[in-house]
């Protein structure tokens, strides 16, 4: 408590009470700051959902993203990202979506002279809060062009849970019976990073291999849940093939002792606060036992 609002505080005693206004404001002050203290301040949730569809008719490539706010607070200066066949289109920017609230874009590429088989397709929503801190919500998927086709891998992954920095690993097996040379590529937020974004890795038939990648929290807040892809591509013969893998990043919390033993405290808070009821309460009587006595006539 700031020593300068004691002046706030001094009021002129009034006797026969046993508290008077000042200690009684002061004793008062003191639970509220102690329970301001204890009680984690609540704030809008930001949740930006993805729902996409895509069809290739003849040599052209449709995409439509429908972007929905499920959260509690407004989310502003929404842009979507498509990334696919090695481009990337951007939508212009709504500058604000509210709670509940959905909207679509649509995208349009030409696939003339792709060979056939299953391709990576991300699309990224960047988008501020009212604070104008920047989040993205990234969501991950594959289509196909021509005929469709099965990527002959099994490729698995688990959660994560990370405050500053981890590893991520995906464990590959190749179910074929000829060797494989895949192209392994991450895909993260905005909010994460990593020193190197592709792998290659040469694989033989029937054989189990692993694939790490480092990953660092750039901005991500802790609390918050990010999922993350990886893209694993290869060819054989005429046909391009991708398997897709992903993971649950969770932030980390930092851990506060106080607000972990918040009750705790409040409780010897309490404590000293009637202890304190008690010695201004007795030391009021004793003065006023003083001042009675000395009013008493003098023989």
């Amino acid at each position: 408590m700031n020593s300068n609002n004691y002046k706030y505080l001094t009021t002129q005693s009034r006797p026969g009470r046993d508290l008077t206004r000042s200690e009684f404001s002061l004793l008062l002050i003191l639970f509220v700051s102690i329970f301001a203290w204890t009680t984690p301040a609540v704030a809008g949730i930001l949740t930006i959902e993805t729902q996409t569809t895509v069809e290739v008719a003849g040599d052209l490539l449709k995409v439509s993203v429908t972007f929905t706010n499920k959260g509690t607070a407004p989310a502003y200066n929404l842009q979507v990202h498509l990334n696919t066949l090695g481009k990337q289109d951007d939508s212009q920017v709504k500058p604000q979506l509210d709670s509940g609230q959905s909207d679509k874009v649509l995208f349009e590429r030409s696939v003339a002279g792709i060979r056939k088989g299953r391709y990576p397709l991300t699309v990224r929503v960047d988008f501020h809060d009212a604070n104008q801190y920047p989040f993205s919500a990234l969501s991950g998927m594959t289509f196909h062009i021509g005929g469709d086709v099965n990527p002959g891998l099994i490729v698995q992954t688990k959660d994560i849970t990370l405050k500053k920095s981890g590893v991520l690993q995906f464990n590959i097996k190749n179910l074929g019976f000829e060797p494989k040379k895949i192209l392994a590529t991450l895909v993260l937020p905005k909010e994460f990073s990593t020193p190197q974004a592709e792998n290659s890795v040469d694989i033989d038939q029937r054989v189990e291999k692993t694939v790490d990648f480092e990953i660092g929290n750039f901005s991500a807040l802790p609390g918050a849940n990010y999922p993350i892809f990886c893209y694993f591509e290869y060819d054989s013969e005429d046909t391009h093939h991708t398997a897709l893998a992903r993971s649950l990043i969770t932030v980390g919390k930092d851990e506060n002792l106080f607000r972990r033993f918040r009750w705790v405290w409040f409780t010897l808070a309490a404590i000293l606060a009637a202890l304190l009821i008690v010695v201004l309460i007795r030391d009021r009587r004793k003065k006023s036992r003083g001042q009675n006595e000395s009013d008493l006539p003098q023989r």
